[in-house]
C-alpha cells in the first residue's frame, strides 16, 4: 500500500506540466530591460535607430535601439570624445533549424565615440545582452547571457535629424560556458535624432 502511494505520487509529479524552456529566460530579459529603462531615465534619450545586417552562414540580426545624449564629453584639439548609453531589442535568425530559428535579445551598451570630423565619428562599445534561448539554428550558444562588442562609423547629415552608419557586432559569452561559437554581424544603421 505504501509502495503504491509512493509510485502514484511520483507518477503525478512526472505528469505535471513542466514550464517551457523560454519562460526561464524571461527573468534575465526583464532584468536587463529594467536596467536599461533605469539607465535611460537618468540620461535623456535623444536618438532612435534601426539596424539590419547579416552574419556568416546566412544568419541575420535586426535591432531597434535608443541612445541617450552624451553622459560624458571631452574636447580635444581638433576633435572630441563622448560616451552615450544604448538600450536595444532585436532578433537574430538562422537560415535553418525550424525549432530554434530565431531568438530575441535585449541589451544595454555604453558607446565611446570619437568625433574626428564635425559630423563623423568612430564608435566602440561593450555591453550586456540577454537572449531568449541558447540554440540558434544548428548553433548552441550555451548561455542566454552574451557580451556584445561593437565597432562602427557614423555620419550625421548637417541640418538634418538623420544619421547613417555601419557597425560590426560580435556576441559571445567569453567562454563562461562551452561551446561558445559566437555570432558576428555587419549591420547598416539608420538613426533619427530628437534634438
Amino acid at each position: 500500500m505504501h509502495c503504491n502511494c509512493f509510485i502514484k505520487s511520483r507518477t503525478a509529479q512526472a505528469a505535471k506540466p513542466q514550464p517551457k524552456q523560454s519562460t526561464r529566460f524571461l527573468r534575465p530579459v526583464l532584468a536587463v530591460a529594467v536596467l536599461a529603462a533605469a539607465s535611460l531615465a537618468q540620461a535623456q534619450a535623444t536618438e532612435l535607430s534601426a539596424l539590419w545586417g547579416d552574419g556568416r552562414g546566412g544568419y541575420n540580426n535586426t535591432t531597434l535601439a535608443v541612445q541617450t545624449s552624451p553622459v560624458w564629453t571631452h574636447a580635444l584639439a581638433h576633435s572630441k570624445l563622448d560616451v552615450v548609453l544604448e538600450a536595444s531589442v532585436g532578433q537574430v535568425a538562422a537560415p535553418s533549424g525550424s525549432a530554434h530559428r530565431s531568438l530575441t535579445h535585449v541589451g544595454l551598451t555604453p558607446f565611446a565615440r570619437w568625433w574626428f570630423a564635425p559630423q563623423t565619428a568612430l564608435e566602440f562599445g561593450i555591453g550586456a545582452n540577454v537572449f531568449s534561448g541558447t540554440y540558434l539554428g544548428g548553433k548552441q550558444i550555451s548561455t542566454a547571457y552574451q557580451f556584445g562588442d561593437s565597432i562602427g562609423v557614423l555620419h550625421r547629415f548637417a541640418g538634418s535629424p538623420w544619421t547613417l552608419g555601419a557597425r560590426f557586432t560580435h556576441y559571445s559569452n567569453a567562454d563562461i560556458k562551452r561551446p561558445n561559437p559566437g555570432q558576428d554581424y555587419v549591420q547598416v544603421r539608420v538613426a533619427y535624432s530628437f534634438q
